[in-house]
């Protein structure tokens, strides 16, 4: 089990540098952190001007095209990133003020806009359509492009997969829901960091080594963003599933419970996937029931998708 500390800030500067790829932009490091010589002004001055942006951007709420700002001690500015293009009316007021500063406010256009990074967990909340469904695996294709696994009842109206905080993930690829299974694949953005981590209990983590494929009598669990982790054994394989859809054929059974917004989680077996949560009956509170899942390792030679592992 690993912790999962899961958010990192994408776009966070140390003092006095920014990141090429940010804004294209280096700025030189401060030789000392006395006076700048031959400047009228000071690393205090400057300093408190950047302290003024932070405080305006509490008062006002900095516009998202306004991606950033840091003291530049080789040209003895404060620069102000925002994207490039055209700005609306609250981007370019929050600029304007900026700028009435002082004469030190250098805008800088042409930055990309920053947002957090988020990983990737097998068990968390996505939303599809209005609906919400789980996290299944990470995978990656030949080519090492990340994709997300999930249930296919959960991304059959086709559209964008969003996560925590309606951050986009991406747009669904693939969908089967049909005879022969019951699986999704989406385009994972640069936003999302795939894992081979699964939400155990609490902030516990999984870290997932491989697949296997389990026989009637092994143990169990799963993870949704519903009722979390949830244990049981395997109890019938190759199972078809005759659901109001149509039937699913190929499908594995388990006295493990799950409810709604389970669907698309992880089944593991120890610390091998096994597949992705995709209908049942009963729920976890009173009455327990049975819970099927899609196998991982057809899913993955349909898609041509390797599991992240780690």
């Amino acid at each position: 089990m690993v912790s999962r500390g899961r958010w990192v800030l994408s776009g966070v500067l140390a003092a006095g540098t920014v990141l090429a790829l940010l804004t294209g932009v280096v700025a030189a490091p401060p030789a000392s952190a006395a006076d700048l010589p031959g400047s009228p002004r000071t690393v205090a001055q400057l300093d408190a001007t950047k302290d003024r942006i932070d405080a305006l951007a509490a008062e006002a709420r900095a516009p998202t095209a306004v991606t950033s700002w840091w003291v530049d001690l080789a040209t003895r500015t404060v620069v102000l990133a925002v994207t490039s293009g055209p700005r609306d009316a609250r981007a370019d007021a929050f600029v304007g003020r900026a700028r009435a500063l002082g004469p030190e406010v250098r805008v800088v256009d042409g930055s990309r806009p920053v947002a957090p990074h988020a990983d990737l967990v097998g068990g968390d909340a996505i939303f599809t359509g209005g609906a919400r469904c789980s996290v299944g695996f990470s995978a990656r294709t030949l080519s090492g492009a990340p994709r997300m696994l999930t249930a296919g009842h959960c991304t059959q109206s086709g559209g964008d997969v969003r996560g925590a905080d309606n951050q986009l993930i991406g747009p669904i690829r693939s969908s089967v829901f049909a005879r022969a299974g019951d699986w999704g694949v989406v385009d994972v953005g640069p936003t999302w960091s795939p894992t081979s981590q699964v939400a155990g209990v609490g902030d516990a983590t999984t870290r997932l080594t491989g697949t296997a494929t389990a026989s009637v009598g092994a143990p169990v669990c799963r993870s949704g963003s519903t009722t979390g982790r949830h244990c049981g054994v395997v109890t019938a394989v190759d199972v078809t599933a005759n659901y109001s859809t149509g039937p699913v054929t190929g499908l594995t059974a388990t006295s493990a419970c799950s409810e709604p917004g389970d669907s698309g989680g992880p089944f593991v077996g120890g610390t091998s996937a096994l597949g992705l949560l995709s209908g049942g009956s009963g729920d976890c509170r009173t009455s327990g029931g049975t819970t099927l899942y899609q196998p991982i390792e057809p899913v993955l030679r349909a898609e041509g998708l390797s599991l992240v592992v780690g």
